[in-house]
């Protein structure tokens, strides 16, 4: 759509450059309300978080995590603000153009904030291994500095048909291309395709050696699904701005910046709450001996651990059937040993049992 600078009514506008003005007041309308909604889901998720953020994050030792934590989720709290200025005030074309680029800039730090998130967990899934440190390291900083190169040569404001009004995002012409803005967006996803792309190779490579968890499993599954609805929202901003109409090619910069705070605080407060459940845990393992599940343990006084062995034959204790808490489970060539620990009394009740 070719715009053209209207004056601020349209009492004098001809009949082409008044549905012109109508169309364009209709998409600012809409961009608004759009952009009220996305926000609202920000609140929320905050809001509903706020028990298990208390628990896991406020309550905990100083990290690096916990500190990536508070800045993603207050900071885009902060950047929520400036952004419904942005969208909702009324600004003159001067001011628009010399401030443009603040809101981009300050987003940045989101988005570094959460791809730390991202590669930190990638480190932990690999050991803390130097040489993945060192290519994390690397691959961050390459982020980062597309992140800051994109606002400097690729941002420019839109023209309105009518000022004072939103002070809207577009892309221009730059020595690094003539759609340089979709790097922008098309960085984060690249990030984000290979440190799923890491977590899947060390998850499978991990289950091959015959070993598997919750904990992992958690990364595994929180993990995708971060990466496919952050890459789709994304590719929804890539595509926004490639089409020519300038009053939306913006409109989806927001929720993106928006969901991924709430997804990555998602990740963060999973993961912790996995782990605390970890303190009190039962565990079953199969006939090799390896880990296959965890089972999280209520009882806070005694401490109960499954054992799977082969076994062949038969073996009935009546343990089982003067504690009718020990309950016996049986299953072809399978014993289940069951081991209950009460500390205040040190004793330790066995049973076993087994069908060959």
């Amino acid at each position: 759509m070719s715009l053209r600078l209207f004056p601020r009514t349209s009492s004098n506008l001809s009949m082409s450059d008044a549905a012109d003005f109508a169309k364009f007041l209709h998409v600012i309308n809409a961009a608004q309300i759009y952009i009220a909604c996305t926000t609202s889901i920000l609140i929320w998720d905050w809001l509903s978080c706020l028990p298990q953020e208390w628990r896991c994050i406020w309550k905990s030792k100083a990290s690096p995590i916990k500190i990536l934590y508070c800045v993603i989720r207050y900071y885009t709290l902060l950047v929520l603000v400036v952004t419904d200025v942005w969208f909702f005030a009324s600004w003159n074309e001067s001011s628009c153009a010399r401030y443009v680029r603040v809101l981009p800039g300050i987003a940045v730090l989101i988005d570094l904030c959460v791809e730390l998130v991202l590669a930190l967990r990638i480190y932990a899934l690999y050991g803390y291994d130097r040489r993945i440190g060192v290519f994390l390291a690397v691959f961050v900083a390459g982020f980062l500095g597309v992140m800051v190169a994109v606002p400097i040569l690729g941002f420019d404001y839109t023209r309105l048909p009518s000022w004072p009004g939103p002070c809207i995002v577009t892309g221009k012409p730059s020595i690094a291309g003539p759609k340089f803005i979709i790097a922008f967006y098309a960085s984060p996803m690249t990030f984000d395709m290979v440190m799923t792309a890491m977590t899947v190779h060390r998850v499978l490579d991990h289950n091959r050696h015959g070993a598997s968890s919750s904990l992992m499993n958690r990364m595994v599954r929180d993990g995708l699904f971060y990466f496919f609805a952050i890459t789709s929202l994304n590719l929804l901003n890539v595509i926004f701005f490639v089409q020519g109409n300038e009053l939306i090619q913006a409109i989806n910069a927001p929720m993106s910046i928006q969901i991924s705070s709430v997804l990555c605080c998602r990740l963060i407060l999973n993961l912790r709450v996995e782990n605390d459940a970890r303190l009190s845990v039962k565990k079953f393992s199969n006939t090799r001996g390896r880990w296959v599940t965890d089972i999280i343990h209520d009882n806070s006084v005694a401490r109960e651990v499954l054992h799977f062995s082969p076994r062949s034959g038969e073996r009935n204790l009546p343990a089982a059937e003067s504690n009718p808490q020990l309950q016996s489970i049986t299953g072809d060539g399978i014993v289940i040993h069951f081991e209950e620990e009460a500390h205040d009394d040190n004793w330790k009740i066995v049973e076993e049992s087994s069908v060959v």
